[in-house]
């Protein structure tokens, strides 16, 4: 099992080929349904509000063409992760419902597993949909995270399992709303804003690379190399991000990502970023040490880590694009990384040149 899990992550590298096609339709989950906001018990508020918050659509962007948006990014908006609360009901998002017998009554810490739904994503990615799948496993669960904090709660991954536990501040279920995140906006192609960015968007960004929230899947074996363009005060150029933030070779880094990149730069400009983080990791030593899945788990680690830098971001007043539409080989040659890793993501970031049309979802309640 372990030889098959090594071949399945060599095969997402170079060459890797994405077939057009559409996304299949899956049937709704089907049963009685149970309003979050009629969940009982004495932390039911509190959990309707973190699953609300996090996994459910928050606004609607009719000029994009996807166009669903939640508090964690989806390859094709496809929301290929389901999220089931204490082994019984499944969570409707569009419906913001619990589907199962009988009402969840909370009086204490639950479990909230996380379900790969790599179906919902188009047969064409073949294997490779497994990578987008476990990246937003990660983004799913580091998002739970996060907002379980701004909540007076706490959550704590294992695995595919959130464990969200309560303390006495989550009887009052304190207002807390999330940074609006974005993935840029784009009706005619993705670009960032002109202007130099400013230096407090580059430090969060560092802040949540190097001290994420307690209880999130990351991990310390990922590397991070940063580049960064046209931020006041910082000479452009490559950075490791290991504990701080360390110039690793001075010059123009963010365009020579644009001959690497998968798309042209009329659908994403990739040379007007502000600042590009790719992340590598090394699957073997990863599977060694963690046994077949271990390679999934880098990926969801790799996701996580990304959630914590869309959320800072955003909270900067800036946009994330995440991104593996890319050349491998060539982007791991580039940011210098070692033989034995594989590229796990690239997150794009910048100032949104626009605020586009958004119908906000956001509960009233909230």
């Amino acid at each position: 099992m372990t030889a098959d899990a090594l071949a399945a992550a060599y095969a997402h590298g170079p060459g890797r080929v994405v077939e057009p096609g559409a996304s299949p339709r899956t049937a709704a989950a089907s049963g009685p349904r149970v309003p979050l906001a009629a969940v009982r018990g004495r932390f039911g508020p509190a959990l309707a509000r973190l699953l609300t918050d996090v996994a459910t659509p928050l606004r609607w962007e009719p000029w994009n063409q996807y166009n669903d948006h939640r508090a964690y990014p989806s390859a094709r908006a496809a929301a290929t992760v389901d999220l089931v609360v204490a082994g019984r009901w499944l969570l409707d998002p569009v419906r913001r419902a619990l589907v199962g017998d009988g009402t969840p009554v909370v009086d204490g810490p639950v479990r909230v597993e996380l379900v790969r739904r790599r179906d919902r994503l188009s047969p064409g990615y073949r294997e490779f949909g497994d990578v987008l799948t476990e990246l937003e496993v990660g983004h799913v669960a580091a998002a739970l995270v996060e907002h379980a904090a701004r909540l007076g709660l706490t959550a704590r991954v294992s695995g595919l399992t959130v464990t969200v536990a309560f303390d006495g501040m989550a009887e009052a279920a304190p207002a807390s709303r999330l940074p609006v995140r974005s993935s840029g906006v784009g009706p005619r192609g993705i670009a960032a804003d002109p202007r130099p960015l400013p230096v407090g968007v580059l430090d969060a960004v560092v802040e949540a690379i190097t001290r994420p929230p307690a209880g999130s899947p990351v991990r310390d074996d990922l590397r991070h190399r940063l580049a960064v363009r046209d931020v006041e005060g910082v000479a452009d150029g490559w950075y490791a991000v290991d504990g701080g933030l360390r110039l690793v070779s001075a010059g123009p880094a963010v365009p020579a990502l644009q001959p690497v990149f998968g798309h042209p730069p009329g659908t994403i400009h990739v040379a007007s970023m502000n600042l590009a983080l790719v992340t590598t990791g090394d699957p073997a030593a990863a599977v060694a040490s963690g046994g077949p899945d271990g390679y999934r788990a880098l990926l969801r680690a790799a996701g996580a880590t990304a959630q914590h830098v869309c959320t800072a971001a955003a909270g900067a007043g800036a946009f994330c694009r995440p991104a593996r539409s890319t050349d491998d080989g060539p982007l791991e040659a580039l940011v210098g990384a070692p033989a034995s890793h594989a590229l796990l993501y690239l997150l794009l970031v910048g100032r949104t040149r626009g605020a586009g049309f958004t119908y906000d979802l956001t509960p009233l309640e909230t």
